[in-house]
C-alpha cells in the first residue's frame, strides 16, 4: 500500500503483515509545495546589461503626394489587418472600424492612441526582438494615417476597397475534435472590482489523447479581459466550488495541482490567434482531469452573462519533446510610495541546450519597464525582449518568429522597473502608498516566463532538476528576509520549511514548520508536512496528531484522511483503516492511492479468515 498525504516524504517500506501500504514521492510533493508557496528570489545581482537601444534604424515615414490618399486604396487594408480583428461586431472592441465613416467619427481619438502607440494594443518594442503576430503598426502605416486625417479623410472610390477578410463565423480552426464549456451561463455582477473567476470543467473520456490545438470562446467579449487554460489533474481545484452554479470560486490562487500542460502557455487576450503546437509538440491531456479556466472579468454596468468555451484539436502522433516553463521571479518586492526607479533582476545559468519559444511577462499596474536578454557563454548579448511602457491592462505572451538558439552555459536575465509615484496614470493608489508583493492587482508581482525546448528529450529531466534546486534556494532566501522584517510570519515559517525539506534538511525543517503550526493552528499546509516527515520517522502518534489537525481545517482533504488510513494499517486497526480509505474515495473517487490501499487492504483481510 501506498502512503498517502499532500507532501509525503517516505520512500521506504515497512515489514508488517499486510501489503505495504504504497506512498507518493517526497520530492514531487516538495516541488508542489514550493510552487504552491510561490517563493523565490535572489540577491540583487551586477547584471551585464543588454544593447541600449533597437539593434534595427528607425524609419522614416516619406509623405505621399498631397490628397492622393484614400481610405479605399490605402487605409482600408491596414484596418482591416491591424483593427478589424477586434474593432467589428460580436467582437471585444467597444466599436466597429470597417467603413470611412466609422473611421472618421473618431478621428482625434484614433490620432491620438495610434500615435502614441496605445493601439492596436502591443507592448514590445520593435528591434530588440522577433515576434510572430505582431499587431503594432510600422512607422509607414502610421505616417500614412496621420497624413490621410490631415488632408480631410478622402474614403475614395467603393470599388477600390479590399474586400472584408472571411472572419470565421464559430471555430477559426474549424470544428473542434472536443469542445469544453460550463454547464450553465455564470452572471458578472453589475458594478464592483474587477473579478478573477476560476470555472472547473470535467473533461471526458477514458485514453490520454494528444492536443495539438487550441482554441478559446471567451463567451462576452465586453467582459473578458483575459484567460488561463489550465488542467487539474488531482482534480483538487472542484472541492473549492462548493454548491456554486456553474462549479466554479473567485481569486487568482490555485491549488498545486492545476497546471499549465506539459510546459505550455494556454493564454488569451483579445486578437491572440489560437495556440497551435508546432509538429512533434502536441501534448497528452489525461483522462480524469478537470479544466480549469482562470477568467479576468471587467463589469460593464449592468449584468452581463458568461459561457466561455475551449475548443481541443487532437492528432495521433505522440509527441516527440516536451518544453520547459522556466520562470524569473521576485518575491521580495517592497516598494516605498513614491519610488519611481524601483528595480528586480534575476537570472539562471542554463545546464542544457535549448531552444526558446515563446517569452510572457507579468507585473502589474506600477510596472513601467520589463526586459529579458541572454548572455551566451561567448559574451556575446541577445535581447530577448524589452518593454519600455508597460500596460498591465494588455499583458499576453510572445512566440518569436523563429526560436532562439540557446547553448548551454548561457545566462538568462530579467530586470523589472516599476514607478509609484503619483505621476504613474496607472497607479491604482492615489496618493500612492507602500506596494508589496502579492496576488491581488493592488500588490505588485514581477515574474517573466521562458517557454523553452530541451535539444534532446533526454536533457529535460537535467533542466527540471538543476531549476528545482534554484528555485528551492531562491524560496529559502526569501522567507528568510522575511522572517527578519516579521519573525511571526506563519507562512514564511511554512514555506521556508518546506524548502529546507526539499533540500534534506530536515532538521530545520521540522522547526520552522512546527513554528508555523504554532503561529496559525488553522493552517493546514504545516499540519501536513509535519505529519509527512514524522510518518518518513515512523513516528506514527505525530503523525495522526498532525493529520486530524488538518481535518479541522478541511474536513475535505482526501489525502489526510488515506494517510490516516495507512497509519492505522501499521497499527493493526484494521477496521478504522479501512473506513478511513473509504472517506478518502467518497470525497475523490478518481483518489488511485486510496482505491489501490482499499483494494489490498481488503484482499489481505479475506485471506486472513
Amino acid at each position: 500500500m501506498k502512503k498517502k498525504g499532500k507532501q509525503r516524504p517516505d520512500r521506504d517500506r515497512d515489514e508488517v503483515k499486510l501489503p505495504a501500504p504504497k506512498t507518493r514521492s517526497g520530492l514531487n510533493a516538495a516541488i508542489i509545495l514550493i510552487v504552491m508557496a510561490g517563493a523565490a528570489a535572489t540577491t540583487f545581482l551586477s547584471l551585464r546589461k543588454p544593447n541600449p537601444g533597437p539593434r534595427t534604424a528607425t524609419v522614416v515615414y516619406s509623405p505621399k503626394p498631397a490628397g492622393s490618399l484614400t481610405f479605399a486604396r490605402d487605409i482600408a487594408p491596414i484596418v482591416f489587418d491591424k483593427c478589424a480583428p477586434c474593432h467589428r461586431p460580436g467582437q471585444s472592441g467597444p466599436f466597429s472600424l470597417l467603413t470611412c465613416n466609422d473611421f472618421k467619427e473618431r478621428a482625434k481619438t484614433i490620432q491620438k492612441v495610434t500615435q502614441s502607440r496605445y493601439m492596436p494594443p502591443w507592448l514590445p518594442e520593435p528591434g530588440y526582438a522577433d515576434f510572430a503576430y505582431d499587431r503594432s503598426l510600422t512607422s509607414e502605416q502610421l505616417g500614412l494615417i496621420t497624413q490621410w486625417l490631415a488632408e480631410g479623410a478622402a474614403e475614395g472610390r467603393s470599388e477600390d476597397v479590399p474586400a472584408l477578410p472571411k472572419w470565421p463565423e464559430e471555430w477559426q480552426l474549424g470544428k473542434p475534435d472536443l469542445i469544453l464549456s460550463l454547464p450553465s451561463t455564470y452572471t458578472l455582477a453589475a458594478e464592483g472590482r474587477d473579478v478573477y473567476r476560476n470555472f472547473v470543467v470535467p473533461i471526458p473520456g477514458v485514453d490520454n489523447r494528444f492536443v495539438r490545438a487550441v482554441e478559446f470562446h471567451p463567451g462576452n467579449h465586453k467582459v473578458v479581459h483575459h484567460a488561463f487554460i489550465e488542467i487539474d489533474s488531482k482534480r483538487e481545484s472542484r472541492y473549492l466550488t462548493g454548491n456554486s452554479q456553474p462549479p466554479g470560486f473567485d481569486g487568482m490562487e490555485l491549488p498545486p495541482s492545476v497546471k499549465m500542460p506539459m510546459g505550455q502557455t494556454l493564454g488569451w487576450q483579445p486578437g491572440k490567434p489560437p495556440l497551435q503546437s508546432p509538429e512533434g509538440l502536441a501534448w497528452v491531456l489525461q483522462p480524469r482531469s478537470d479544466l480549469v479556466l482562470q477568467l479576468h472579468l471587467h463589469p460593464t454596468g449592468k449584468l452581463e452573462p458568461v459561457l466561455p468555451s475551449v475548443g481541443l484539436y487532437f492528432t495521433d502522433r505522440a509527441p516527440t519533446n516536451t518544453p520547459f516553463l522556466l520562470k524569473l521571479a521576485r518575491y521580495d518586492i517592497d516598494i516605498a510610495p513614491g519610488r519611481k526607479d524601483y528595480q528586480i533582476e534575476n537570472s539562471y545559468v542554463l545546464p542544457i541546450d535549448v531552444e526558446l519559444m515563446r517569452i510572457n511577462p507579468h507585473a502589474h499596474y506600477l510596472g513601467k519597464q520589463l526586459e529579458g536578454w541572454a548572455v551566451l557563454p561567448d559574451g556575446t548579448k541577445k535581447s530577448l525582449l524589452m518593454i519600455k511602457n508597460w500596460d498591465f491592462n494588455w499583458q499576453g505572451d510572445y512566440l518569436y518568429k523563429q526560436p532562439v538558439s540557446l547553448p548551454k552555459g548561457t545566462t538568462l536575465f530579467m530586470r523589472f522597473g516599476f514607478d509609484n509615484s503619483a505621476e504613474n496614470i496607472r497607479n491604482p493608489n492615489q496618493p500612492p502608498k507602500r506596494v508589496q508583493f502579492g496576488l491581488q492587482t493592488t500588490d505588485e508581482m514581477g515574474e517573466l516566463w521562458f517557454q523553452l525546448l530541451p535539444r534532446n528529450l533526454s536533457d529535460l529531466a537535467i533542466l527540471s532538476k538543476d531549476f528545482f534546486m534554484k528555485y528551492a534556494k531562491d524560496t529559502i532566501e526569501v522567507n528568510q528576509w522575511r522572517l527578519q522584517q516579521d519573525p511571526k510570519n506563519a507562512m514564511a515559517h511554512a514555506k521556508l520549511g518546506s524548502a529546507l525539506f526539499s533540500l534534506g534538511n530536515v532538521g530545520e525543517a521540522l522547526q520552522h514548520l512546527q513554528a508555523a503550526a504554532q503561529l496559525d493552528p488553522a493552517n493546514p499546509v504545516p499540519h501536513s508536512q509535519l505529519g509527512s516527515i514524522y510518518l518518513n520517522q515512523k513516528l506514527l502518534p505525530q503523525a495522526q496528531t498532525e493529520f486530524e489537525a488538518v481535518l479541522k481545517s478541511n474536513t475535505q482533504d482526501y489525502e489526510a484522511y488515506g494517510s490516516l488510513g495507512y497509519i492505522c494499517v501499521q497499527q493493526g486497526r484494521y477496521t478504522e483503516a479501512e473506513a478511513y480509505f473509504a472517506k478518502a474515495l467518497e470525497i475523490n473517487p478518481e483518489d488511485s492511492v486510496a482505491a489501490g490501499n482499499l483494494k489490498a487492504l481488503r484482499s489481505a483481510r479475506r485471506s486472513q479468515r
